[in-house]
């Protein structure tokens, strides 16, 4: 492995320590520095800036604990402490004062030291990489947080505009207006045309702006959930395809099938107000307290959807997905077949979620009991109807989801993908989602093999500015 970008700054009173450290891991590729002096150190990292120091809890002429002093100068590089093995206290001390990462005794092993380098270097990696996502994440937010002010308005207004258009058009078809004036020229006639074209033309365009809008608002709230909780994300991405494929086979409107997919991919997401403590815990063995704040997910997620013009539609939807069809569920106890026509009824996309997560949820959640086999988890959908489920709607799961055709989409859903830097990514590759800018500009469908062209699209993008959000490529 070529280390040579990466450097380390070695830190000891004895001289003998620093060559066997310098000459043991120059071998393996990595730029040493070294210095028995703590001023000396402290300059060559305000200078060379190097990714991990190595270093004793006291250099001579220098007071104070050397690595809390680097940590200040150089927080992101990775300290370890070197230090004899009887001195527990030393240990203690620096840990405490959150001044080094990892520690090894005197006299070190070079295999084990290297290794615990090797593993520094990926979690810094990875830490920067998630503060470049943050700052991503943060640049869309405020970018669609200024566009999600005027977006119901915007919807309320073209709307407006429409029912108006076509409150005039009724009103000169019955009063002849256009095509029944005798004294109409042509051109009078084709002027109105032009006229009536264009103004729809006008409110297309409006409504598509806004629908644009829209889409990166809810990919934006997808990708918080994925950079907070990659596991919630895999498992709200899946229930959203289940849901789709659903929806679909019962024939909905295309519209509905597309809001009961998206409230789908959303329907967890009041669980990133939760702490992941109480998330990674088996559901039996949450205390009665725990349970409390466990079961106020659905309810936490309506109100974050309440909040975003365009979503709030969804809010019912994502408050209900855990109600049980005879009323035993939570967080309202209402039923999917209520007993009085003025009693409040679970949402047809609740309960289609209900299904969709809990199916999800036995074949792949560790907190939920032992995973079951598809054919196993379908069964104990069967038993839950008309307790757990609508019966119509299990029926019609189990039929949709041991066709052919579903078989093979559970196939592609689960092939592994990962999100690729811009460099990463390579000629060939397939691509697993939409990719869009921070802008909202549409790049790259889901399953486009990915050419020359498309890369040189990607950088042109990343230089204006305006660089893609997430690029999620198959692995596999």
């Amino acid at each position: 492995m070529n280390h040579m970008k990466q450097s380390i700054l070695c830190v000891d009173s004895d001289e003998e320590i620093l060559v066997d450290l310098k000459q043991h891991l120059e071998t393996v590729g990595y730029r040493i520095f070294t210095s028995n002096d703590g001023e000396q150190g402290l300059k060559i990292i305000k200078e060379e800036r190097p990714n991990v120091i190595i270093s004793e809890k006291h250099i001579s002429s220098f007071s104070g604990m050397f690595l809390q002093e680097t940590r200040n100068i150089l927080p992101d590089a990775m300290r370890i402490l070197l230090t004899a093995q009887t001195d527990l206290d030393e240990i203690t001390d620096a840990i405490n004062l959150g001044a080094i990462h990892k520690f090894i005794f005197k006299p070190w092993q070079p295999d084990a030291l290297l290794e615990m380098i090797q593993e520094g270097l990926q979690q810094q990696k990875l830490g920067v990489e998630n503060r470049k996502l943050t700052l991503r994440l943060a640049r869309q937010y405020k970018y669609l947080k200024e566009k999600n002010a005027s977006l119901e308005d915007k919807l309320k207004g073209t709307q407006g505009e429409l029912d108006k258009m076509i409150e005039e058009m009724d009103k000169a078809n019955e009063q002849d207006e256009i095509f029944d004036d005798e004294e109409a020229t042509e051109t009078q006639l084709l002027e109105k045309a032009k006229l009536r074209v264009k103004q729809l033309y006008d409110e297309v365009q409006n409504l598509r702006q806004a629908t644009d809008e829209y889409k990166a608002i809810f990919d934006t709230l997808n990708g918080i959930m994925e950079f907070s909780n990659p596991e919630l994300h895999k498992h709200s991405n899946r229930v959203g395809a289940y849901c789709s494929w659903l929806a679909e086979g019962l024939e909905l409107d295309p519209k509905d099938v597309i809001d009961i997919t998206q409230a789908a991919i959303l329907h967890d997401i009041g669980k990133l107000e939760i702490d992941q403590e109480i998330l990674e815990k088996p559901i039996e063995e949450l205390s009665a307290a725990e349970s409390i704040i466990y079961k106020q997910h659905p309810f936490l997620g309506r109100k974050l959807i309440r909040r975003v013009a365009g979503l709030r539609e969804f809010g019912d939807i994502i408050q209900g997905h855990h109600e049980h069809y005879d009323g035993t569920g939570y967080p309202d106890g209402i039923q999917g077949q209520p007993a009085s026509a003025t009693a409040p009824e679970i949402p047809l996309g609740s309960r289609l979620i209900a299904i969709a997560s809990d199916y999800d949820n036995m074949l792949y959640s560790e907190v939920h009991g032992e995973n079951l086999s598809h054919e196993d988890a379908l069964e104990a959908l069967k038993e839950g109807k008309s307790t757990i489920y609508d019966p119509e709607l299990v029926d019609k799961f189990v039929e949709v989801m041991e066709e052919e055709e579903t078989k093979e989409k559970l196939e592609e859903l689960n092939r592994p993908i990962r999100i690729a830097r811009i460099e990463e990514v390579k000629s060939g590759m397939t691509v697993a989602r939409d990719v869009t800018t921070i802008r909202n500009g549409f790049l790259l469908k889901a399953g486009t093999d990915i050419e020359r062209k498309h890369l040189q699209s990607l950088k042109e993008y990343e230089k204006k500015g305006d660089p893609p959000v997430d690029i999620c490529v198959y692995t596999g």
